[in-house]
């Protein structure tokens, strides 16, 4: 039983070019009439294993098949994923606009808020910002950067950003307003 599984484990890692090219090959031996597997002297081997390749060519048309789906699948995953990403952006509230505006507006790297600051906080659970640093102060706060895809999204779209409000604040300015 080992073995079997190190085998489907082997093939499971095979490149799919391989793998199909692999499938084609089997296929090929099996299929081909007499005369050119005489002329491609591959009818002496498909006779005495033909029994080893029937099985072999079952084996590898399911996983080139699992792995085309595979691949097709996560391909429609990862679009799915970006028009998501890309539609919340979309839906900003006024004060996250206001928040991103400092990012494009006046070409911002990095923006200094407090960990407590909830519309920064809503902003990184939606991927568009990131916490740059682990360490920050009370009165400075901690840096948070722009993700590369939300820079670029919003260069193309800057209308995205119309009707902001507010901006965002350290923790000493909010302290000192």
């Amino acid at each position: 039983m080992n073995k079997l599984t190190d085998l489907l484990d082997y093939i499971r890692k095979i490149p799919v070019p391989f793998l199909v090219a692999i499938t084609l090959v089997l296929a090929m031996i099996l299929f081909v009439p007499q005369k050119v597997a005489e002329t491609l002297a591959v009818d002496g081997f498909r006779d005495n294993y033909r029994i080893f390749l029937g099985p072999s060519l079952i084996l590898f048309l399911a996983f080139s098949a699992a792995r085309v789906f595979s691949h097709f699948a996560n391909n429609l995953k990862r679009k799915d994923n970006t028009r998501k990403r890309d539609l919340s952006l979309y839906y900003l509230t006024p004060e996250e606009k206001g928040y991103l505006v400092q990012y494009m507006l006046f070409k911002k790297n990095t923006i200094h808020v407090g960990l407590d600051d909830g519309i920064m906080a809503g902003l990184a659970l939606k991927h568009i910002t990131y916490r740059a640093s682990n360490i920050g102060d009370l009165l400075n706060g901690f840096a948070f950067n722009l993700q590369s895809w939300a820079r670029e999204y919003l260069e193309e779209h800057p209308e995205l950003l119309d009707g902001y409000a507010g901006k965002p604040l350290t923790p000493q300015q909010k302290l000192y307003r």
